[in-house]
């Protein structure tokens, strides 16, 4: 399926988290729907964002619990979560635009942005990101195509 659009939204914002909210509630539930017992949990948090993001310099963040049937979505940071990245705004700008196009070399690209922020220190990641029911699918590009 392709996605055009002209709505964008600003990384990591308010529109472009209720985007990701209304795309992973709506994508778990039918998932729950055929296995009840899916069961995973995420946070992002990005560090030093833009002022007209947040004015006083706090990170942004946004997490999302899967379990019991159930989804719990926020715009918070958590630690009880399988999986946690903690990445500097500025440098994961360009990988949160970056559309893989379903391309296996440009999902490489990713690949190698990813491991070129962690190697610079830029971004931490914690926990285990198998964890994720691979039926889910993948978010990234969507999400890529209306940020801004």
């Amino acid at each position: 399926m392709s996605l055009e659009t002209d709505m964008r939204y600003a990384f990591a914002s308010p529109g472009w988290i209720a985007f990701m909210h209304g795309l992973v509630v709506e994508r778990v539930r039918r998932l729950c729907e055929e296995v009840p017992d899916i069961s995973w949990s995420i946070c992002e948090v990005f560090t030093a964002p833009p002022p007209e993001l947040s004015p006083n310099g706090a990170p942004l963040a946004w997490h999302c619990i899967v379990g019991a049937g159930a989804v719990t979505f926020g715009a918070s940071e958590r630690d009880d979560v399988d999986f946690k990245v903690v990445v500097d705004y500025d440098a994961v700008l360009p990988l949160g635009r970056y559309d893989t196009q379903g391309k296996q070399e440009r999902v490489q690209e990713l690949s190698q942005m990813s491991q070129a922020l962690i190697r610079d220190g830029q971004m931490r990641v914690i926990g285990d990101r198998t964890k994720r029911d691979p039926r889910v699918g993948d978010f990234h590009d969507i999400i890529a195509r209306v940020t801004a």
